[in-house]
């Protein structure tokens, strides 16, 4: 499908930085782009993007090498950054009363072996970094804190393009170099992440005050701009923004009356034809109620998630213990939803989605577009809009 002809808004810095034909990256959704979907997406124009966290270095090599295979252009793989270290054996095996309980009668229920013990969900960040230097990936972005600073060197020394997640105005000054106790550059570009995004929050820092308020997209990316200023100068990054990017009129919001330089789209594309999102899941967006909406929860992997509330959310939420941090908690409830989704069993799938989750199927004609051809509707759309 051949680029459509746009006028000088598809010009930014990160499609200038990265050869973009336009500013639309597809979001790492991990489970949810296989090789077909990033290929398509970077062959259509824009940013294709592996969510890699949770995919071990040998497969993680494979299936770079397959989006290699049908592409040319530049592609990205997202990583989930480790801020605390792993826990030991012991400590994942450690029961939890409440939650531990539940999951145990929803594997009863489930006919689900009850583990002896517990992997860490997560492989090794280690491994997974060599894979992608040795592979030469051209971009790799990442959530859940910052790269340690070796591997962030290895990483520029390599020419790797940067993108880091905040998802408060602090974590951008910090991820741009701004903040006083450590003016050192953490990345090359910021993903903007505003509530309405789905998937887990890219949050690593803790505090109070203004600087420290999650926000919606919009309100983000205005506040990081204007924090620049405060600086002395613009924000020195590009701005991506995430969250609730569900059609062509919402990208050109984001570009026009946000001041971002790319827009970044989840749900939309989990939607496409060639996405790899389980049956189940896009038909529980499809089908889903208009008045039903996806909400934030730590109860599900012990981070701050967006996803439809099913009966795997509810059924923990309703214990009202303390839920594990996210190393445990992910690798605890790993085994019930990896099963429901073999199953087709939305209630206790992890049905991940952004806050626009109904306006992302109807904008995808209800799941039958593809990539290229979501990507074209999107331009045609922006376009008309500049006109």
């Amino acid at each position: 499908m051949a680029p459509i002809h746009v006028t000088n808004w598809a010009s930014t810095s990160i499609s200038r930085a990265l050869n973009l034909q336009y500013p639309i990256i597809q979001a790492p959704c991990a489970g949810h782009t296989g090789a077909d979907l990033i290929a398509a997406v970077s062959n259509a124009g824009g940013l294709g993007s592996l969510g890699g966290a949770m995919i071990p270095a040998p497969q993680l090599r494979t299936t770079i090498q397959s989006i290699r295979q049908k592409t040319s252009k530049n592609f990205a793989v997202n990583l989930f950054c480790r801020t605390t270290r792993p826990p030991t054996s012991a400590e994942l095996d450690k029961h939890y009363p409440g939650t531990d309980d539940v999951l145990n009668q929803i594997r009863k229920e489930l006919n689900i072996p009850i583990p002896t013990e517990f992997k860490l969900r997560s492989p090794s960040f280690e491994d997974q970094v060599n894979v992608l230097l040795d592979e030469s990936v051209p971009v790799v972005s990442f959530t859940f804190g910052l790269l340690p600073d070796s591997i962030l060197q290895r990483f520029w020394n390599a020419g790797t393009y940067l993108i880091g997640t905040a998802t408060t105005v602090q974590e951008a000054i910090v991820l741009a170099g701004l903040d006083p106790s450590d003016p050192t550059r953490k990345a090359d570009a910021i993903v903007a992440q505003g509530v309405e995004a789905g998937g887990h929050r890219g949050s690593f820092l803790k505090g109070k005050g203004q600087n420290h308020e999650q926000m919606s997209t919009g309100d983000l990316i205005k506040s990081i701009r204007s924090a620049g200023k405060e600086f002395g100068s613009a924000f020195p990054l590009p701005i991506l923004a995430a969250g609730g990017i569900s059609t062509g009129e919402n990208v050109y919001r984001a570009l026009h009356d946000w001041n971002a330089d790319g827009a970044v789209i989840g749900t939309l594309f989990m939607m496409a034809t060639e996405s790899t999102t389980p049956k189940a899941h896009k038909e529980y967006i499809l089908n889903a109620k208009k008045d039903e909406q996806t909400k934030l929860t730590t109860t599900i992997t012990g981070r701050s998630v967006r996803s439809y509330p099913n009966k795997l959310m509810k059924r923990i939420e309703q214990v009202g213990t303390e839920v594990p941090h996210y190393d445990i908690q992910s690798s605890k409830t790993k085994d019930i939803a990896a099963f429901a989704t073999a199953q087709g069993n939305a209630d206790y799938m992890m049905l991940l989605s952004g806050a626009n989750a109904p306006v992302a199927a109807e904008y995808s004609e209800h799941g039958t577009l593809s990539a290229a051809e979501i990507v074209n509707k999107i331009v045609k759309d922006v376009n008309k809009m500049y006109q």
